[in-house]
């Protein structure tokens, strides 16, 4: 049984998203007390699923900005949860407009990611770019956003992401206010939601990729695009701008890349780096590459079916 596990901050004050897709998934779909409490709401699963438990949790705060909290509660009570799914906002000074995003989490600077299950996130995005097209949400993009954990802005450890046993992934809408509150584009994450394993026993070529800006499309693009061969499934993102910052030119930091890889469920079949991503770091991953007896490819190669099945 696949139980996924979808989390809403319903204070708008702290979070302008989730409460409004919360309400969008309760007017399309039967909810029912499934025994117990957080922060005082009933949890909450949708019935009728085949295979599948989905579960409803609200809480008063933003679970990333509260793992102390919420880690141990959640640990204790959705411990073999196939995925924790943190519906919130997406906002930045120069992050785009009317977009959905899908986004794994980790902390570069320690080396700490939470375990991603590659197929969880190409569901996600093929669910909710199916829901955005079926919708005629033209306006809105999906997005593979950056690997990272935004609770370091508060000042917490990168290491605390690891209080959380389960994966954990942001489903979020920017990132604008008009954008958090269309009605239309909340349905489309809340009925998105119900297909996160659709496509869950379809094999995959999983990938992890390396450099690109913070929304690289081709990435996105390897995801959602269908191509010969098997599909792919990218996971964790790690961005050139945070590869730079955090030093990842250091083979030191090869101790790093490989919990990154360890923490993919069912290990990757491929690196794939950004054509821009400059020497030094390149090398490091062409390292990584061969210690796990795997292709390094240029994103551009992702358009070749054979590349990843040699």
């Amino acid at each position: 049984m696949r139980h996924a596990v979808f989390v809403f901050c319903t204070d708008r004050e702290k979070d302008p998203v989730a409460g409004h897709v919360l309400n969008a998934l309760k007017t399309e779909y039967t909810l029912v007390p499934a025994g117990g409490e957080i922060d005082e709401h009933p949890v909450l699963q949708i019935p009728g699923l085949r295979d599948t438990t989905i579960s409803i949790v609200t809480t008063d705060e933003v679970v990333t900005n509260d793992y102390a909290r919420y880690a141990p509660i959640i640990n204790d009570r959705f411990g073999d949860a196939n995925v924790i799914g943190i519906v919130n906002w997406h906002e930045g000074a120069s992050a785009p407009d009317a977009i959905f995003t899908v986004q794994t989490t980790g902390d570069l600077t320690t080396g700490t990611f939470s375990p991603i299950d590659p197929r969880i996130t190409r569901g996600l995005l093929l669910a909710i770019e199916s829901e955005r097209v079926a919708s005629g949400l033209d306006r809105f993009q999906t997005y593979l956003e950056a690997t990272h954990w935004s609770g370091v802005k508060l000042g917490e450890p990168g290491t605390r992401l690891a209080d959380l046993k389960p994966s954990a992934i942001d489903i979020e809408i920017g990132s604008s206010p008009a954008d958090w509150t269309n009605p239309l584009a909340t349905r489309v994450l809340a009925r998105a939601l119900l297909h996160t394993f659709d496509r869950f026993e379809e094999p995959v070529l999983s990938v992890l990729c390396m450099g690109g800006v913070h929304f690289e499309p081709s990435f996105t693009r390897a995801t959602l695009q269908s191509r010969e061969g098997l599909p792919i499934a990218a996971s964790h993102v790690l961005p050139n701008h945070w590869l730079v910052a955090d030093g990842y030119d250091r083979e030191s930091r090869l101790v790093d890349l490989r919990s990154c890889v360890h923490s993919i469920v069912g290990g990757v079949q491929g690196i794939v780096y950004h054509d821009k991503l400059k020497a030094p770091y390149k090398r490091v991953a062409r390292l990584l590459a061969e210690e796990l007896c795997v292709p390094l490819l240029s994103h551009k190669k992702l358009r070749v079916a054979a590349a990843l099945s040699r």
